[in-house]
């Protein structure tokens, strides 16, 4: 799931400039990016984003009367991978030109339902088909209290979450409490917001508190300042202090 890439070939388009920090002569790690699915997508009518129209514009022309336009994923077997980059899916759409079920494939970045939508995540709330005819939006936010999160620039500071908002750094002879705010995607606010972000992310003891989003359902890139601090989930097991 991580992979290493030298600074002469970072490339900062598209979604894999989230994806990456590039810079100094060193070589540096790469988040891996895991697809989110298990829930609608909502179809926006208006996937061009002109002015005015940024995040959903609902589309409420599918199925019978004025149902909303979907195209529901989940997982086959029906859990989410946490872990690998790659897993089969199945959907139900009602979504005109679509096939109304049938099976797909989420791999990195690239999402593909088979018959309906070929394309990539933009974020995890957010996926674009190739042609750009079709913008989906998902009301999605992580589990953090799964796997143990590990620091993949040196690979030595590592943490665990009790729930999305405590969990601690891993830290010796001490564990250090972390707090966590996320701000949830909330795709059907015409304000937004129209992907799940970090908020705050304080670690007691070790100065002001961090910001940043997701990458995928199980990296995350933190900043502070000029400081990074991206996260990977690992899997294993580990225990905060009461």
């Amino acid at each position: 799931m991580r992979r290493l890439l030298n600074w002469r070939s970072c490339v900062a388009a598209g979604v894999l400039a989230a994806l990456a920090a590039c810079g100094g002569g060193e070589i540096v790690a790469v988040l891996g990016f895991i697809g989110s699915a298990g829930g609608s997508w909502l179809q926006d009518d208006k996937p061009g984003e002109g002015s005015g129209e940024v995040g959903l514009q609902l589309r409420s022309n599918c199925g019978a009367g004025a149902d909303d336009c979907f195209i529901n994923i989940q997982p086959a077997g029906g859990s989410q991978s946490l872990y690998g980059d790659a897993f089969d899916v199945t959907f139900t759409s009602n979504l005109p030109g679509c096939a109304t079920s049938g099976t797909g494939r989420a791999s990195a970045t690239r999402l593909t339902l088979t018959g309906c939508f070929n394309g990539d995540y933009v974020t995890i709330n957010q996926a674009l088909s190739d042609d750009r005819a079709k913008r989906m939006f998902f009301n999605f936010t992580p589990d953090l209290a799964q796997g143990v999160w590990v620091e993949i620039q040196a690979a030595q500071r590592r943490f665990a979450f009790i729930s999305n908002g405590q969990g601690c750094e891993l830290a010796s002879p001490t564990a250090k409490l972390v707090t966590v705010a996320l701000s949830p995607a909330d795709i059907r606010n015409p304000a937004g917001p129209f992907e799940t972000t970090i908020a705050s992310f304080t670690i007691a003891g070790d100065g002001a508190a961090w910001q940043g989003r997701f990458i995928g359902v199980s990296g995350m890139r933190l900043t502070r300042g000029y400081e990074v601090l991206e996260l990977e989930r690992r899997q294993g097991s580990a225990n905060c202090p009461p």
